[in-house]
């Protein structure tokens, strides 16, 4: 009898413990997450260096007369030579300039270096020195410039590199001008002009 009061509990016993081994396991939840992969992230583009060699630029701007109202004139450069390095570029131009009062012509032939600062940055002022001579080749009906005078033209301006080879700039400067007037006898008399010109540089 006792055997049997034995074997009845022991199997009440394993069937307790089988129970709550299955609610145990049944109450379980395996989450498993999955992390997706990370994006590399992307080098920081630099600006590849200048390269010497030759190198050309075109701007058009107007000669601003600081004296007179209206005797501005209306200009168009061209600039070839050697770019050294990111700083330095050494060359020379040649300029077509309007008396817009009445249409008198003169073409300018000059030197012309420009320095550059901030050189590994893609904005870089920029200081620029032209050195020449201007000659009238057209005349209008009562102011002229005089046959040959000095063009001298120092600037300051701030350039965009586009890329290695492409930019381009904004610059102010300074330039004098002097005018014959007919109809006041051949009075000369100098005109100082603030030069404001857009360029491209390729």
């Amino acid at each position: 009898m006792k055997k049997i009061i034995f074997l009845a509990i022991a199997s009440l016993l394993a069937v307790t413990a089988t129970a709550q081994q299955l609610k145990t396991a049944q109450g379980i939840t395996t989450i498993t997450t999955i992390e997706k992969p990370k994006k590399p992230k992307e080098p920081k583009k630099t600006l590849a260096p200048i390269e010497r060699g030759f190198e050309q630029s075109v701007e058009v701007g107007v000669n601003n007369n600081l004296e007179w109202n209206g005797d501005d004139f209306l200009s168009a450069e061209y600039i070839a030579g050697y770019r050294f390095n990111d700083i330095l570029f050494i060359g020379g131009g040649t300029g077509l300039e309007s008396f817009l009062q009445d249409h008198t012509l003169a073409i300018s032939i000059y030197a012309n270096a420009r320095l550059y600062l901030l050189s590994k940055s893609r904005w870089q002022p920029f200081i620029s020195l032209s050195l020449g001579g201007s000659v009238r080749i057209a005349e209008g009906d009562y102011y002229r410039y005089n046959d040959i005078q000095p063009h001298i033209n120092p600037t300051v301006g701030i350039n965009y590199r586009i890329n290695s080879k492409y930019s381009c700039y904004l610059n102010l400067g300074y330039i004098p001008r002097w005018i014959d007037d007919d109809s006041k006898g051949r009075y000369n008399y100098n005109l100082d002009c603030l030069t404001i010109r857009l360029g491209f540089t390729f």
